[in-house]
């Protein structure tokens, strides 16, 4: 399998923020010098004197200011992706996790990643683990986290494209996880990737549904109860070798 790094949607380069605030700063000085240069000796040109130091000390506050909110962006970022490092022990480094029966979550759908947080931290989803991970984390850092996570590249891996024809059950789990079976808004919300998830997984969670061990979807109950476990077999299979 081939690790895979994330592609990241960032805002503005901090660097490119900061010069052009440099930019502006200069601006305020230069509009303070030609006030000065155009000014009057006597009363009105001691009036204008004291509008360049205003003008100087208005952009000496500003350029501090934005720095300050610029210090905090990067500490926030950097914090986020610390606690996101604490996902990697399980769910891999490079995205593809060494465990079979851990899901990939390097480019799933960020507002179903969010969900199955809150999930896990109301009591919905059971797993000690992770309940003990999520319920530390306030609200802002559960959205960070899934965006984090959504942002990334899905990981390429190396296994063939489904040759056989598409298993009956295909089109159901479609019309829920969209045709290309990526995930995404759906008739029940968002809806996870499935396209390229491992099979192990895919097969527990599927069972897990089918035997009341997970409820947190009725529809996924009765769909996977309706399915013979040999037919879920076929259908993780399937799934795990889409692209």
């Amino acid at each position: 399998m081939v690790g895979y790094a994330p592609t990241r949607n960032r805002h503005q380069n901090p660097d490119q923020l900061t010069s052009d605030l440099a930019t502006k700063s200069a601006g305020l000085s230069e509009r303070a010098r030609r006030e000065r240069n155009l000014s009057l000796d006597g009363p009105w040109r001691s009036r204008r004197m004291g509008g360049d130091r205003e003008w100087a000390l208005i952009g000496q506050l500003f350029t501090a200011f934005v720095a300050t909110l610029l210090s905090a962006e990067r500490v926030s970022a950097a914090s986020i992706e610390t606690k996101a490092q604490l996902c990697a022990s399980c769910h891999g480094e490079h995205g593809v996790p060494s465990d079979p029966t851990v899901p990939i979550i390097w480019g799933q759908q960020a507002a179903y990643i969010q969900n199955e947080l809150n999930a896990y931290r109301n009591g919905d989803r059971e797993s000690q683990i992770m309940s003990s991970i999520v319920e530390s984390l306030s609200d802002a850092e559960i959205s960070q986290i899934a965006a984090y996570f959504g942002d990334a590249e899905w990981p390429v891996r190396s296994e063939s494209p489904p040759s056989a024809p598409a298993p009956g059950a295909i089109a159901t789990c479609q019309a829920c996880h969209n045709a290309n079976l990526a995930g995404g808004k759906g008739p029940a919300g968002i809806a996870p990737r499935l396209a390229g998830q491992f099979s192990p997984y895919l097969r527990d969670t599927m069972n897990a549904y089918a035997n009341g061990e997970r409820a947190n979807s009725a529809a996924m109950s009765t769909l996977m109860q309706s399915l013979s476990p040999e037919d879920r077999k076929t259908v993780a299979d399937y799934l795990a070798s889409m692209r």
